[in-house]
């Protein structure tokens, strides 16, 4: 089989864009330039109501992907699920070589006040912006829980359960790729915050692209 690059686009850093994947086609988020994180939310693309949840998808998945050997929150990110009372696979990971990935919180406003930059430009931000062609707001967005694509973060698993964040791992040409099993509209936002570790302290672009196979 081979397969055709339906669309194919580079967000800026420190911004955000919205935009739909069909059912069938494939998502794939890559690094432009290396060491930079994209967060992402899901949304039906015909019922905005029903949204991917992160928490949910990760429990799913620890459930259904458990690592071998493994211990606590460690699973195999295999699966995206919408939340409760939907609970509807809306994307499966088809390519997912480099694994560094967290399913939490992106930065916000009262993030970056506690960073001591009140008024520095947030993930939030980036939704607001890049939903408002969708007619949504973040107020109509179940959580702030979103895939932080190459966020290099961890938990303690023998401690207090802290979470430990690191610069990504992550080079240019690393990606992750995703199957819609619905019609999704997709939130993607290049993460601004150069504040912390999470980007290496230098933010950078997202590419994008949407692939389809063809006999």
């Amino acid at each position: 089989m081979s397969e055709n690059i339906i669309d194919e686009f580079v967000v800026p850093k420190c911004t955000g864009k919205a935009f739909k994947v069909n059912q069938g086609q494939r998502l794939r988020v890559i690094e432009y330039e290396g060491k930079q994180v994209a967060s992402l939310m899901f949304f039906n693309a015909h019922n905005y109501k029903e949204q991917f949840m992160a928490e949910f998808s990760g429990g799913l998945n620890y459930f259904q992907f458990p690592t071998p050997g493994s211990v606590g929150s460690h699973y195999r990110l295999g699966e995206l699920y919408s939340k409760v009372p939907y609970e509807n696979l809306m994307l499966r990971v088809t390519d997912n070589k480099l694994g560094n990935h967290f399913l939490g919180t992106h930065c916000t406003t009262k993030t970056m006040e506690i960073h001591g930059v009140p008024g520095h430009r947030s993930c939030s931000d980036n939704f607001s912006d890049a939903l408002q062609a969708f007619g949504l707001q973040l107020e109509d967005v179940y959580s702030p829980s979103v895939l932080n694509a190459f966020a290099n973060v961890t938990i303690d698993q023998k401690g207090d359960g802290v979470l430990h964040v690191e610069p990504p791992r992550s080079e240019k040409g690393d990606y992750i790729e995703f199957q819609a099993e619905m019609d999704v509209l997709v939130a993607v936002s290049a993460c601004p915050d150069d504040q912390s570790v999470i980007n290496d302290h230098s933010c950078k672009a997202i590419q994008i692209q949407i692939l389809e196979g063809t006999d």
